[in-house]
């Protein structure tokens, strides 16, 4: 693709570049390099690559503060992580309570509160999971 093809799209691309950082000011709403690539592929319709080295490009240029990711962007999901741990000991422990009752006729009912707390707290960590995830949603899109 050479870049005769691509400056019309090139110069839309630069502006909404500069709209969208200017926006941000105004808003006093932190931007990254990733966010506007991502404006710019959606808005224009240039290939993610494309977009990306353009952000770049006219980023190392014109606006260097701009960071590459924001913390949030590059958060690891530990909440779902932790969901699925807790659900897994949950389950661990309904296993074992149930081998304890079968091999010695054992007290089952504590097994199966603890293995409860544990898949309860492993729900409840998905839950919040999914409710932060919608909120990063609401705020990107607003």
């Amino acid at each position: 693709m050479s870049t005769s093809q691509l400056k019309p799209r090139g110069e839309d691309a630069i502006s909404l570049i500069e709209r969208e950082i200017a926006r941000a000011e105004f808003d006093c709403r932190p931007i990254s390099r990733q966010m506007l690539a991502e404006t710019v592929h959606t808005e224009t319709g240039l290939t993610t690559a494309d977009a990306l080295a353009l952000v770049e490009q006219y980023c190392e240029e014109k606006a260097p503060a701009v960071p590459g990711y924001l913390q949030e962007e590059f958060a690891v999901p530990y909440l779902k992580v932790i969901a699925i741990l807790n659900v897994i000991v949950g389950i661990a422990i309904f296993w074992f309570g149930i081998t304890a009752y079968r091999a010695s006729n054992a007290a089952l009912w504590p097994y199966l509160c603890v293995g409860t707390i544990f898949c309860g707290l492993g729900a409840f960590a998905w839950v919040v999971s999914l409710e932060r995830y919608a909120e990063r949603r609401a705020k990107k899109n607003a």
